[in-house]
């Protein structure tokens, strides 16, 4: 006897013993496990296939800024609408940056006064602060960012 044959020879073994024992009538003796061997036949038949799983995101880095650009496009605004504290650090990076070209350090207090005459005392405050601003806020901030000129080479 073979591996194939095994489920069709427990199935008229059990019915048999259904049969001799008068658990059941002949008919529904053999019926019985005849459908349940129908059954087992027919899931190990069935195909399953497979699950592809996602592809992973390519992980490459680009020459430009497009990259930063979409993170920050995705990443700007929290879910009670105001600007995420990732976005504010780089615009306050950027400040930092623009300020430096004038030789001005913002975190420095002695050039407190000089810094808040460029980029106006309420943006170097705001970018100081630790509380969200708005979008609108975040909006005067880099417009007073755009407004400081770059000093004259020499």
């Amino acid at each position: 006897m073979t591996r194939r044959h095994l489920p069709v020879a427990i199935t008229l073994l059990v019915a048999l013993l259904l049969a001799t024992t008068g658990t059941l009538d002949p008919v529904h003796a053999l019926a019985l496990p005849a459908a349940a061997l129908a059954t087992w036949y027919a899931w190990a038949a069935l195909d399953h296939g497979e699950h592809p799983d996602w592809p992973t995101a390519p992980d490459e880095q680009r020459d430009g800024a497009r990259r930063d650009v979409s993170d920050l496009g995705w990443a700007a605004f929290t879910r009670d609408g105001r600007v995420s504290p990732r976005v504010t650090r780089r615009v306050a990076t950027l400040a930092a940056a623009r300020l430096a070209h004038h030789g001005i350090d913002p975190d420095d207090p002695a050039q407190h006064a000089r810094a808040a005459e460029i980029l106006g005392a309420d943006v170097l405050d705001g970018l100081r602060s630790t509380h969200p601003p708005t979008p609108r806020t975040l909006h005067h901030w880099l417009d007073a960012l755009d407004r400081l000129t770059d000093p004259p080479r020499r």
